[in-house]
């Protein structure tokens, strides 16, 4: 029994926008991913210090769980970064019958001046703790970012117990002079109970793209049940 080939989720959409093979088991060749260790949370992800000027707008009382330097999203030749933030003791939730707090996604644009500029904050396009079953599906992912050019994809995902990716992908538009919504590529798989075959097996797939007509901005973009 073999396990399927899959390639990085940003480069296969780009390359096949009808198909999106999602690397469950292989962490993106090109993701420069940096996390920050929680209590309470298992991450094998190492620990990275993010410039002076996007630390210091980092809000009161949260703390990195992963960031990444983005490259150059907006195309003014600048650095960008991606920052997912958490609660200090989030893990402490399974103690309680409270949901799992809400991940913040900052979007931070280099400005000419060697300072950054927050662009946009969302809420939910980061999945949650309690939101990837038997795992986490940002700290027990490899590779919870992925980038090319004017794109960015936030690749939630588990492999244990239950295997599925969730991928949400935003776009540089220079008209919006903002991030807006790209597509969202959900997949789930089963473990293949005939010894001969795929380890995994589809259980299906859904495509969800963004209008161009309507088009729906970062910090405005909500996750539809």
């Amino acid at each position: 029994m073999r396990f399927p080939t899959r390639r990085h989720a940003l480069t296969s959409f780009l390359q096949q926008p009808r198909r999106l093979p999602s690397p469950l088991l292989q962490a993106a060749a090109t993701a420069l991913i940096a996390t920050a260790t929680l209590p309470g949370i298992a991450s094998a992800q190492a620990s990275t210090t993010l410039p002076a000027a996007i630390a210091k707008q980092l809000p009161k009382g949260m703390q990195v769980l992963a960031a990444e330097k983005a490259g150059d999203l907006d195309g003014d030749g600048k650095t960008d970064y991606l920052v997912i933030l958490a609660q200090p003791r989030e893990g402490d939730y399974r103690r309680t019958e409270k949901p799992a707090p809400a991940r913040p996604l900052l979007v931070f644009l280099g400005q000419a001046d060697g300072g950054y500029r927050l662009q946009g904050r969302n809420d939910e396009v980061v999945f949650r703790a309690d939101q990837g079953g038997q795992c986490d599906p940002i700290t027990d992912n490899d590779a919870p970012f992925a980038t090319k050019g004017r794109y960015f994809t936030v690749q939630n995902g588990v492999s244990c117990g239950s295997h599925w990716t969730d991928y949400i992908t935003f776009r540089y538009d220079a008209k919006q002079r903002d991030f807006v919504f790209s597509s969202r590529i959900s997949e789930s798989w089963r473990l293949n109970d005939k010894p001969k075959g795929e380890a995994l097996v589809s259980e299906g797939r859904n495509v969800e793209r963004g209008d161009p007509k309507d088009p729906i901005t970062f910090a405005n973009y909500k996750i539809i049940p």
